[in-house]
């Protein structure tokens, strides 16, 4: 009986060797079909990888699709369109995809009478460069002049506009620009418009009006006296006829004329 069972429990140890031993044979039996369908698609893919790293190192990106013509757009007045071109042109280096725009935009910003300047890409071979032209609106001492946006700069070249002139201290033409506008709108009733305005070392203030008039506003309370100046000019002097040489306001409670010769 013992005999028996332990025949039994031989045979079942033997039938499943013999099964896993034919689950082996399968899985290798397939893990070598598996090799030999992909094998190919790897080699594939190897040699596709090879031929894109020899081509990039071969291609020069700056001699595709290479820039032929810049187009310069804006509106100016003394501005140049050649010009600008001929500025930029120097650093238009490189093809389409590697132009740097930054660079050409750099190069064109720095002159004197640009504002603003866009760049962007034309297929398939044109810049587009977008010039802003700064807008001239005060004179500054004898040779500058600020912009609508209060920046300073050097023309280079004299202009013909009648513009407010202003004359201060170095470095105060921001506060000064800022006044003009102030103080100008206190006028506007009055029908005067400021020529020029002056600060001078001890910080007084004179303004010079179209008309010819010098209105004297000193150091403290310009305001309080520019709008009295309004009020008694409006009241007293806008239907005079004899010429106003100056009006000097530095009085606490009062003020002084002085008339041109006749």
């Amino acid at each position: 009986m013992i005999k028996r069972k332990s025949s039994v429990a031989t045979n079942r140890r033997t039938s499943r060797n013999n099964m896993q031993k034919r689950r082996a044979d399968i899985f290798k039996q397939l893990t070598d079909i598996a090799v030999l369908v992909y094998r190919p698609k790897l080699f594939f893919m190897v040699m596709c990888g090879l031929l894109v790293v020899v081509a990039y190192q071969q291609l020069n990106i700056k001699t595709v699709l290479p820039i032929s013509s810049v187009k310069i757009e804006g509106e100016f007045k003394y501005l140049n369109k050649d010009q600008l071109r001929e500025q930029a042109l120097p650093v238009v280096d490189g093809g389409f995809f590697s132009v740097d725009l930054v660079a050409v935009r750099d190069a064109l910003v720095k002159l004197p009478w640009v504002e603003d300047v866009s760049v962007r890409r034309q297929w398939p071979d044109q810049l587009l460069v977008r010039v802003m032209e700064k807008q001239p609106v005060v004179f500054w001492g004898e040779n500058a002049v600020l912009s609508s946006k209060g920046e300073l700069f050097s023309p280079g070249q004299t202009l013909s506009e009648r513009l407010p002139r202003m004359n201060g201290p170095q470095g105060l033409h921001s506060t000064m620009f800022k006044e003009l506008a102030r103080m100008q709108a206190w006028l506007l009733e009055t029908g005067l418009y400021i020529q020029e305005m002056k600060l001078d070392a001890r910080r007084s203030w004179t303004l010079i009006m179209e008309n010819g008039i010098e209105l004297r506003l000193g150091r403290n309370n310009m305001y309080e006296r520019l709008q009295r100046f309004a009020s008694v000019y409006r009241n007293n002097f806008q239907s005079e006829t004899r010429k106003i040489e100056h009006i000097d306001m530095r009085y606490t409670n009062g003020f002084a004329v002085a008339w041109k010769e006749a």
